[in-house]
């Protein structure tokens, strides 16, 4: 008699292919170090705080809520806990980019002080007359602009290629199980509609693992001519082994799970613009300095 695996064991062997095939597990790494030797080649650089893309209405998009609270109540924890995330995803890159040692950073009340005189709004790309300012007022080289993409609340696109990821890995497992009975395969894929559907519109937590996605967009612009010169896109899906380093009665908050994703992500982006090797001189248009 074959053997013929029920839900759970579906679930679990759908986890393991998932960690094979899905980008973005966090995974807490030591931080690259910038080659750039000449202290004096390390660009200066305004880090303004983060936007979000899309509107986040509801407190439960972006934490667990164990009570219900009135309106007023609601609007004032979710402005905080807004802010909070940016606040928290800035100084993360910042600690970042510190631990790689290329870059020297303006102080962010500065640079939040100027933001916020020009009128630029987090997430907002900034102009040529807007970054010759920062030049000019805070003597940075770069300015760096982000924006939080997708956290708790997710577009269509990525539930989509969630769901087809999702039920493709599922759906391999179950047919190697059942030599592809096509009822059995049928009847998985109406169950995966039904219940996946609010997983990956909202995440969720199942067997020790927090599908969570949470994807960040960041670009630096020069601030002599206006002109970006490094762009790049990271995502973090699911957080596993980092969260089982945390006690066990708080492994299933969304706050917790989304937290952990976003650190994966900014480490991903500050090693990536350390990587750049970014000097001072390209930046200004002058001949370098050779590095002893």
């Amino acid at each position: 008699m074959g053997f013929y695996p029920n839900r759970t064991h579906l679930v679990l062997i759908a986890w393991s292919l998932l960690e094979l095939i899905l980008p973005g597990c966090v995974a807490f790494d030591p931080a690259v170090q910038s080659k750039v030797e000449d202290l004096g080649e390390r660009p200066y650089v305004a880090i303004l705080l983060f936007g979000f893309d899309q509107e986040i209405t509801k407190l439960s998009t972006v934490k667990t809520v164990a009570e219900v609270l009135l309106p007023e109540e609601e609007a004032a924890q979710l402005a905080a806990a807004l802010s909070q995330i940016q606040q928290e995803a800035r100084w993360l890159l910042v600690s970042r980019l510190a631990a790689g040692q290329g870059f020297w950073i303006a102080p962010l009340a500065e640079a939040d002080a100027l933001a916020e005189e020009l009128q630029l709004k987090p997430g907002v790309l900034p102009n040529a007359e807007q970054l010759a300012e920062f030049r000019r007022r805070l003597g940075v080289d770069l300015v760096i602009t982000s924006t939080i993409l997708d956290y708790g609340k997710i577009r269509w696109q990525w539930l989509v290629a969630g769901m087809l990821t999702d039920m493709t890995a599922e759906t391999i497992a179950l047919g190697l199980a059942t030599s592809w009975n096509p009822i059995g395969l049928g009847a998985n894929i109406g169950l995966e509609l039904l219940t996946n559907t609010p997983l990956w519109f909202g995440g969720g937590y199942l067997f020790g693992v927090a599908m969570r996605p949470v994807r960040v967009e960041a670009r630096a612009f020069e601030t002599i001519n206006g002109y970006p010169i490094w762009q790049t896109m990271e995502q973090s899906v699911y957080a596993w082994s980092a969260l089982k380093t945390f006690p066990e009665e708080v492994r299933d908050k969304k706050e917790i799970q989304l937290e952990l994703n976003l650190a994966e992500i900014m480490e991903s982006i500050g090693d990536s613009l350390t990587k750049q090797e970014l000097l001072t001189s390209r930046l200004r248009g002058q001949p370098a300095v050779a590095q002893h």
